[in-house]
């Protein structure tokens, strides 16, 4: 449910610390017309932008993330697509963009990440499902897969080897949302 309110979000990191939180808006809008010239400026509406805190690892200089709600979600795809297909703008290219995904979401995919690498080693397509699954596309057919034995299982059966299939799901994390029962 978290993912799905963050769905019109983008994480931005980073954008330089000389950019004010006053001037974030333009900044953005520039960003998104040189990364997208052929969107009209109506479609490219944000709704709000801030700084995030920074993480305590990291040191004070550091710039902080920053997070922007796009109005309109196909603005937003076209935004993220145009990043990962024609890279960034000279201006720009310093900035990384990313989704705005929930913590339990980002913990999801470090676990999948022993068969997601071993996808990308023998070329299999495969995209990130909600809620928190990875669909798979082999021989003409989406597989959904829920669970990282589930994944290593569907690789074995396809013959694919996958190296250490428990490295990234060592610890399982508490979930931040607190729940009553």
């Amino acid at each position: 449910m978290e993912d799905r309110a963050r769905r019109n979000n983008l994480r931005f990191r980073e954008i330089p610390k000389s950019v004010s939180n006053a001037e974030l808006h333009n900044y953005l809008l520039d960003l998104f017309q040189s990364l997208t010239p052929e969107t009209h400026p109506d479609q490219l509406i944000i709704d709000r932008a801030h700084r995030l805190r920074r993480p305590k690892h990291l040191p004070t200089t550091a710039a902080q993330d920053v997070i922007a709600r796009i109005h309109f979600f196909h603005a937003k795809e076209r935004i993220m697509k145009a990043s990962r297909k024609a890279g960034m703008p000279e201006t720009y290219n310093s900035i990384k963009i990313f989704a705005d995904l929930s913590a339990d979401t980002l913990h999801f995919r470090k676990t999948m990440g022993p068969v997601t690498s071993a996808l990308r080693e023998y070329n299999v397509n495969y995209r990130w499902g909600y809620p928190a699954k990875l669909l798979i596309s082999h021989h003409d057919a989406i597989h959904s897969i829920n669970t990282v034995a589930q994944g290593v299982q569907q690789l074995k059966e396809w013959g694919i080897p996958i190296q250490n299939p428990t490295k990234a799901a060592k610890v399982p994390r508490m979930s931040p949302e607190w729940t009553t029962q």
